[in-house]
């Protein structure tokens, strides 16, 4: 695995070069706000307990983040050490945020309250304030801040590889792909979760119905009736939203599979042609990296942007 530079530091902060790979494997997407690594080694120095690891693919940083699990296992090949580590952002989920009621609280406070202590290293959302806003008991600092922004903005935001806090613009160029650049393409179209009309429980005990656009255009015929939780009670179309995002977000997945280790952004617009078939400004919404001794392989996963603005 020529191309990977793997260093693991211990608590002193000493750093261990690993170059007996046995199987690497990275992955982020806009579904989750930090990247996840997974590698196996047969030349961990014995006795060493890792605290970060940092990953470069072809002279440029592909991952920094904390390890997370550390197993050892003797084989006949020698002593086998397996690791997983996540980026600095999963401090947003893996930490709770106090329970408190905001009073006139704006973006800018949310951020450095809740967003720059965990890992998020800037953000391009415009500014705000809200008037009053609950944190609730549970919630983590990702949960409170996607629910901010929810309000405010109306959107929900996402984190890329940098770990930048992201609105719904798309990064970098386009990219497009012809039969031959790829070893495998899979589309794939479900409707099953399309939700057409929403009946939400409002606060007198109502069901008031909200219609979404997006499903019906597609004629998705699916009829729920649904109880917001309670955060959401006094936001009954966002609420919707949500609920009608959750359901459709992956009716259109593409999955492009390339030999080999390749860099791309999240957000990137892809259009891409084969024997009989062709799309164009699907958004690369995941990348999967992933090498053993069967060889190195990219995976990008598409899907309709349109689908998550709602």
């Amino acid at each position: 695995m020529a191309a990977l530079t793997v260093t693991g530091y211990d608590s002193g902060g000493t750093g261990h070069s690993l170059t007996q790979l046995l199987s690497f494997g990275w992955e982020c997407s806009k579904s989750s706000p930090y990247a996840s690594l997974e590698l196996s080694a047969l030349d961990v120095p014995g006795a060493n307990w890792f605290h970060r690891l940092e990953v470069s693919l072809n002279g440029s940083q592909l991952f920094s983040g904390r390890m997370d699990t550390q197993v050892w296992e003797q084989t006949v090949s020698g002593s086998l050490c397996r690791l997983t580590a996540r980026s600095a952002t999963a401090a947003l989920v893996d930490n709770e945020a106090a329970p408190v009621a905001y009073q006139n609280y704006s973006l800018d406070q949310l951020l450095f309250d809740h967003a720059y202590p965990y890992g998020v290293t800037g953000s391009t959302l415009s500014g705000g304030t809200l008037s009053q806003i609950l944190c609730t008991k549970g919630m983590s600092h990702w949960d409170f801040l996607q629910f901010y922004c929810r309000l405010l903005l109306g959107y929900l935001p996402w984190v890329n590889e940098e770990g930048i806090l992201m609105g719904r613009q798309e990064t970098g160029e386009g990219i497009s792909f012809v039969q031959g650049d790829y070893e495998s393409f899979t589309l794939s179209l479900d409707r099953t979760g399309l939700i057409s009309r929403l009946y939400v429980l409002d606060s007198t005990g109502q069901y008031r119905p909200i219609t979404n656009n997006f499903a019906q255009a597609l004629l998705g015929e699916k009829t729920e009736y649904y109880a917001p939780p309670g955060r959401w009670s006094q936001n009954l179309t966002q609420a919707a939203g949500n609920r009608f995002r959750e359901g459709q977000l992956d009716y259109l997945t593409g999955k492009l599979v390339l030999p080999g280790l390749y860099r791309y952004r999240l957000g990137q617009r892809v259009d891409f042609s084969g024997d009989g078939i062709a799309f164009s400004g699907m958004e690369l919404s995941g990348i999967a990296l992933f090498g053993d001794s069967g060889g190195f392989h990219t995976t990008l996963t598409l899907s309709d942007p349109a689908a998550g603005n709602i």
